[in-house]
């Protein structure tokens, strides 16, 4: 049965700081006791002591961006397009590569062999040491996300459903399950009693490994696309594009809190201990992470126990620990931190909720601070929500300029689709707290910029809508011309009428190329058709062209011709003489036939110079050999 979540938090106070920040563009992480690997955008993978955070050796060169870094006790292994690096750990010095049957889109190493997620839906699994591949059609688009254990592998794409595998090495992967309760695509992670999908829609849903059903869902707060996860028995950490980390009990089904990195866009998270390794778009940062003040060990094998109780038991202590967290919240909100204030603002509140035995003694006090905090919260939730309504308002006025100025998008259908959806869900969330916060001034700008986006997007939608229904018109036109063409072929027609079918085609994709807007992509569509169709048309016109030369150059003038035929004509009654020396029937066929070609040849040469006599000689031959065949026959 599929139960939410209720976002419950367990009072526990998740705070972060930041150890370094290493200013690369990383794709992927793996790390070691000694080392941090990070494989980078410019083909190279860079080790980092984890001691200082210094570069202690750089690897490379691949031929293609890596897509996935991993290591074990000896190896590194830097998984690109159509190749997988090796490097020996001891000295860093490349071992080699070994090449890949398919485009790789992602891996994952577990025990003693890779997992490649390749392209049109295969898996490929190599072993690491023998380098023996196999690889099975298992979705039919693009694997984009891979976990997997000793016993199982869990396979996602954009278009389909996530699936469950039981591994076999002797044999293909049988399925398990398909875990599509909550729709297709999603990001797979798992431990040893969950698998966790990532959902497009923000959500988290969690799969029990007993029988496969939905156990339950892990809402997040702002409902952003998540763009990486990570999990151990008992902790989950789903990583936000929008800069959140939310960290979650995975026994009590509870988030345990939240932290926020401001202002960047999240690629990729993994733990080690109490550090997170976080890809950015720019940046990999190295943060440390506690709560109430201790370290949180994600990677600990046991729950940890909170060292610090919130339940006090003086009142003074409380107030004294709700003011600095207000302090806190307040400072966030001052920096332009609003996501990460709702957060302090929220952990007070709880504070305050958490321990009202303790704070019946300073009733006014409490509720002083209750209606201060309430306050700030308000306001820290709507300047949060107006400043995701900026960053989409800014991503939507993009694909409109993009429209206009270029009429094209580098953007897919499925990714605007997206952006109409989150559009659509912000601006309900954003009416619904700026009427719950109306007695702030704060709500009447949060209205005039959902105002703002509603028509933004009213206008991007349409342009779109004109730009797409352009796009499917042209499309709709080069793939009938393509259809007629190859129909053509496969009928084996003449080349004069290929030749009249691509004259009227190419003229249709210019009547409608003087239409299109330069430099968009209806003109790039059309103009890739028509050079595609000229080639072939031009091709076609050489070689008729040079039949007709051929023929012109036999015989340069009519007295030439008249000799020929004068000498062809001397030899053809002897010839056909000989026919009759031929017992074989088989055999004097096929000279007949020989020899009959050969005067139809000369009788279409006799008509271009007009020798009438000669023509109707000719014509007597060939009447005389056909009655020979009908004898034979």
């Amino acid at each position: 049965m599929d139960r939410s979540s209720l976002n419950k938090n367990n009072s526990a106070l998740v705070s972060h700081e930041t150890v370094s920040v290493l200013e690369v563009d990383v794709v992927d992480i793996d790390y070691d006791e000694k080392y941090l690997y990070a494989a980078c955008s410019d083909c190279y993978v860079r080790v980092y002591s984890k001691s200082d955070w210094q570069i202690a050796a750089e690897l490379g060169e691949t031929d293609t961006e890596p897509l996935a870094v991993d290591v074990d006790d000896e190896q590194v292994y830097a998984t690109c397009d159509k190749r997988v690096y090796v490097w020996k750990k001891e000295t860093f010095g490349m071992i080699g590569w070994f090449e890949l049957s398919y485009h790789a889109v992602t891996s994952s190493l577990q025990g003693d062999y890779f997992f490649i997620g390749a392209k049109e839906g295969r898996l490929v699994s190599i072993q690491k040491d023998t380098h023996e591949t196999s690889s099975w059609q298992l979705h039919k688009s693009d694997i984009t996300s891979i976990w997997s254990d000793n016993k199982i592998i869990c396979t996602s794409t954009k278009k389909e459903e996530p699936r469950v595998w039981l591994k076999d090495s002797s044999s293909a992967p049988s399925e398990l399950a398909r875990l599509d309760k909550k729709g297709k695509g999603g990001i797979v992670i798992g431990n040893s009693e969950f698998i966790f999908v990532g959902t497009p829609t923000g959500e988290v849903a969690v799969y029990d490994r007993t029988n496969w059903d939905l156990s339950h869902t892990f809402e997040e707060r702002n409902g952003t696309v998540i763009s990486s996860m990570w999990a151990s028995e008992y902790y989950l950490i789903v990583a936000e594009s929008t800069g959140i980390l939310t960290f979650w009990d995975t026994k009590r089904g509870e988030q345990i809190g939240s932290i926020s990195l401001d202002g960047v866009k999240i690629r990729y998270v993994t733990a080690d201990h109490d550090l997170l390794y976080i890809t950015t778009t720019s940046s990999l940062y190295i943060v440390r992470i506690s709560v109430n003040g201790q370290p949180l060990d994600v990677s600990l094998e046991g729950p940890m126990v909170w060292k610090e109780s919130l339940l006090k038991t003086s009142p003074y202590d409380v107030l004294e620990e709700v003011l600095e967290r207000e302090r806190e919240g307040d400072a966030r909100f001052q920096d332009g931190g609003f996501h990460e204030a709702v957060v302090e603002y929220e952990n007070a509140m709880r504070l305050l909720i958490d321990n009202t035995h303790a704070l019946q003694e300073v009733p006014k006090e409490r509720q002083l601070l209750t209606d201060e905090i309430n306050s700030r919260l308000g306001k820290a939730l709507l300047k949060a929500k107006i400043q995701e309504l900026n960053t989409l308002i800014h991503d939507i006025q993009q694909l409109s300029e993009e429209l206009e100025v270029l009429k094209r998008t580098e953007k897919n259908p499925e990714d605007v689709e997206k952006l109409w959806t989150s559009a659509s869900r912000i601006i309900k969330e954003s009416t619904n707290l700026a009427e719950a916060q109306s007695d702030d001034m704060l709500s009447y700008q949060l209205t005039h910029v959902v105002e703002t986006l509603k028509d933004e997007l009213t206008n991007a939608m349409t342009r779109y809508d004109k730009f797409r229904e352009t796009i499917n018109n042209t499309v709709s036109l080069t793939r009938q011309i393509s259809n007629e063409w190859r129909l053509m072929e496969r009928k084996r027609t003449s080349l004069d009428e290929r030749k009249d079918f691509l004259e009227k085609a190419i003229k249709r994709l210019e009547e409608s190329l003087e239409t299109a807007e330069p430099e968009g992509e209806v003109e790039q569509i059309l103009t890739d058709a028509l050079n595609k169709y000229k080639k072939i048309f031009n091709q076609i016109d050489r070689i008729l062209s040079s039949y007709d030369i051929e023929k012109e150059e036999t015989f340069s003038n009519s007295d030439e011709a008249v000799e020929a035929m004068k000498g062809f004509l001397s030899i053809l009654p002897k010839k056909r003489e000989s026919l009759k020396n031929i017992q074989n029937p088989s055999k004097l066929k096929e000279e007949c036939l020989i020899l009959m070609k050969v005067i139809n040849q000369a009788i279409e040469t006799a008509k271009s110079f007009k020798l009438s006599k000669e023509v109707t000689s000719l014509e007597s031959e060939l009447e005389l050999l056909q009655n020979t065949l009908e004898e034979i026959d």
